[in-house]
């Protein structure tokens, strides 16, 4: 099955090049590119061109420019309205890497005709030399050992292209894309073997301002669409922590922050009516070196 990979980018001139040439260097026999489309959106720097240097002539990669930064959802929109004959859509941001087999990983489940939708594992790079290091690492790996039962797909999905749209004011679009993958009456699949490199946090503030905005999103697609993500329940959550047994201060460190940016994001979704659909850049995750 041919696969259209979208590449997701704002203001990524530091990322794009790497991310780009680690989607070109996925083989496999599941992974037949249709074509991969770098999707700037608004982007001030040099984005553009280093997307084009990377491509180094490719005749399956283009740049699709916006030029105003509506959302993510938005361009994600922009993107499938391109997509043309590809019997899979996949969705990488331009801030993380794939590295050797995540693609052929992630598009294998789609052999079974009921699979409408995958997700990825995100491993971070942040070193764990620092308490928020290690509570970044512990949030991903509950993230794995919850959705490895229920799955809960983000940072790397690809779903059959069921829908033309997402909804434009959504601040979790894989979220959203998973409620309409199920509303079409397919099955979500959780791939850990399609690892995605990302970057986590490195800074309080950019911590809460990212789960903040996350939480906030899960509970306005709840209450949209009746579809609750996997992770948004605390007791689900408190028992994959508990059997995980991290240290006393990684897990008090994580609870409070956590804690605080649910708490900050159901006071946006319930009492402010804030929709984050166009969010600021988390400054500290875009360097991927740890």
């Amino acid at each position: 099955m041919g696969c259209a990979v979208g590449l997701m980018a704002y203001n990524e001139e530091a990322n794009v090049a790497a991310a780009l040439r680690s989607i070109l260097a996925q083989e496999g026999p599941h992974v037949r590119l249709h074509s991969v489309t770098v999707v700037a959106s608004g982007c001030t720097d040099r984005t553009v061109p280093r997307a084009r240097e990377a491509a180094g002539g490719d005749p399956r990669v283009r740049v699709l420019e916006q030029a105003r930064r509506e959302g993510k959802a938005a361009a994600i929109t922009a993107f499938l309205a391109t997509v043309r004959d590809a019997d899979l859509v996949a969705l990488v941001g331009a801030d993380t890497r794939l590295p050797e087999g995540t693609l052929e990983a992630l598009l294998s489940p789609f052999d079974d005709p009921e699979v409408g939708m995958t997700g990825g594992r995100p491993v971070p790079v942040n070193a764990r030399s620092t308490l928020l290091g290690r509570v970044v690492h512990l949030l991903w790996e509950l993230h794995h050992e919850i959705a490895s039962g229920d799955p809960k797909l983000g940072e790397l999905v690809a779903f059959r292209p069921v829908f033309e749209a997402v909804p434009a004011d959504t601040a979790v679009d894989e979220a959203a894309i998973e409620a309409l993958v199920r509303g079409r009456g397919l099955r979500l699949a959780y791939a850990p073997q399609a690892v995605v490199q990302m970057k986590g946090p490195t800074t309080v503030p950019d911590f809460l301002a990212q789960r903040r905005r996350i939480h906030a999103g899960h509970l306005r697609l709840r209450k949209a669409s009746g579809h609750t993500v996997s992770t948004l329940g605390l007791p689900g959550v408190m028992r994959a922590l508990v059997r995980h047994r991290p240290s006393p201060a990684t897990a008090a460190a994580a609870v409070a922050l956590e804690g605080t940016a649910r708490l900050l994001g159901s006071v946006d979704a319930r009492v402010a009516g804030r929709e984050h659909r166009v969010w600021k850049a988390i400054p500290s995750t875009k360097d991927l070196t740890p």
